[in-house]
């Protein structure tokens, strides 16, 4: 076995065992940030809908446009990110994707023409694209296996409650500006964003594992030295995670292609990962882009609509941090399990609910676990893939999800709520967050405290573990 192997191996496993240092909440800090700028530039569409279908007198078919324009962006900048993540790192991404979709929204709040609007918010969801994983698929490869679930689940949690600010500023905007202005303030709060390029610069280190690939030791070892000193933790140069070694030797002289995405065993792993992220993220857009309507349908007004939802979305960051924990305990499948199925009882009961109380409660299901289950989700698909296919997978899976959810279902809306009303659109939406969520309960690999290398091998656990006893390495197991 060539001894560079051993090091890479030595260095990720005192990697996972680090605890939580000063280091890793300020990376926590920063990732979280960079999701609120996220959360923030996503969430003004709702709003932006809300205004301009009076005072521009947007049709359903525009509106759906709107709705879906970003998202669009979204999707198709996704592929080239994951691309650019993979060769040129994690961090150069997401400084890049930041800069560019701060400055395309700023110049938003000085259109006045519905199809450079439309072109704004697709060319800033390229932006938002190479963003929008970024977050999870960096913790993936950076905390200790027993705690990636809850500080996935912390950073979302900020995230999803971030969804508030563009509604809460949404509502101050009506209420205090005319409609022509009104729409124009989240589009110049958009730069906002740009004030996070220096601290990420600065501080946010890049990912250890993709560092390793690329063969750039030393910096690993400097950053991963300074984590122990933090933590008050021995240089211990023989610590060896046993399966996680296996899995690196039978890799080591691996490269894996674009068609290794279309392969056994990750093709299947992609089409159950993705579908049941398609379900949450079916639900999110809904929430998110025509969610006020939705509730304005049912008597509430513009302003306090908006309100509502960002409170949805305030809970739903809750549900987040508490699925992070659940998840890491007890596992990802009976977690998903679990959220999924109260998720879509609260859809069923936001369908047939006639009554205040009922309606309170199938909100607080329906954002609790339906807009919490992101951590989980997010962070499983991460999961399924090695380090270099990590980032082509993940924004692969997350393109396809998007796809379906947040463009062709987003565009119909307009037009299914015209025709058949909310009711069916959320017993839709139940039907999906159940049917989507079967695979990854009944067939997926569990990944929940083993190292990723482990989680995102092609080898199966049992083949890990036979190959483990045909080479009894004389190091110390990782506990």
């Amino acid at each position: 076995m060539p001894e560079y192997l051993a090091k890479d191996e030595n260095l990720l496993a005192r990697l996972d065992r680090m605890p939580i240092t000063k280091t890793t909440i300020g990376i926590l800090i920063l990732l979280a940030l960079v999701w609120l700028a996220e959360a923030f530039d996503i969430g003004i569409v709702g709003t932006v809908i809300t205004i301009l279908k009076k005072s521009w007198d947007l049709s359903g078919s525009q509106q759906g446009l709107l709705g879906i324009a970003s998202t669009l962006g979204v999707v198709l900048g996704m592929v080239p990110a994951g691309i650019l993540a993979d060769r040129f790192g994690r961090k150069r991404t997401v400084l890049l994707g930041i800069a560019f979709f701060s400055i395309i929204t700023l110049l938003g709040a000085f259109v006045n023409n519905f199809a450079i609007l439309i072109a704004i918010r697709f060319l800033a969801g390229i932006g938002e694209g190479a963003v929008l994983p970024m977050p999870y698929l960096f913790l993936s490869e950076f905390i200790r296996s027993k705690r990636r679930a809850v500080s996935v689940g912390y950073a979302n949690g900020i995230l999803t409650a971030a969804y508030l600010l563009p509604n809460l500023v949404g509502a101050y905007a009506i209420s205090t500006f005319s409609a022509d202005i009104a729409w124009r303030i989240p589009f110049l709060l958009g730069a906002i964003p740009l004030l996070l390029i220096f601290p990420l610069a600065k501080w946010l280190p890049e990912s250890p594992r993709f560092l390793l690939k690329k063969g750039r030791h030393a910096e690993v070892e400097r950053l991963i030295e300074r984590l122990e000193k933090e933590a008050n933790l021995h240089h211990d140069t023989t610590l060896i995670n046993k399966r996680a070694l296996v899995v690196i030797q039978k890799g080591a002289n691996v490269q894996p292609a674009w068609s290794t995405l279309f392969q056994a065993p990750y093709l299947s792993r992609a089409v159950i990962a993705t579908l049941q992220l398609t379900a949450a993220l079916v639900l999110f857009y809904i929430l998110q882009v025509f969610g006020p309507l939705l509730l304005i349908n049912r008597g509430i007004g513009s302003s306090n609509s908006m309100i509502e939802i960002g409170l949805m979305m305030l809970t739903a960051g809750v549900g987040s941090i508490i699925q992070g924990y659940f998840a890491d305990r007890y596992g990802r499948r009976i977690t998903l399990m679990i959220y999924f199925a109260l998720a879509s009882f609260g859809s069923l009961l936001f369908a047939l609910s006639t009554v205040t109380a009922l309606t309170l409660l199938a909100a607080f299901l329906t954002s609790f676990f339906g807009l919490g289950v992101f951590p989980v989700s997010k962070l499983t698909v991460a999961e399924q893939y090695p380090t270099r296919l990590r980032g082509k997978g993940v924004y692969m899976d997350e393109m396809t999800a998007r796809l379906v959810s947040g463009v062709v279902t987003i565009f119909f809306i307009p037009v299914l709520l015209a025709s058949f009303g909310n009711t069916w659109i959320f017993v839709g939406i139940a039907f999906v967050l159940l049917v989507f969520s079967f695979p990854i309960v009944l067939f997926g690999r569990e990944t929940a405290n083993i190292s990723v290398e482990e989680a995102g091998s092609d080898l199966s656990f049992e083949r890990i573990d036979r190959e483990l006893s045909l080479n009894d390495h004389q190091v110390t197991v990782l506990h």
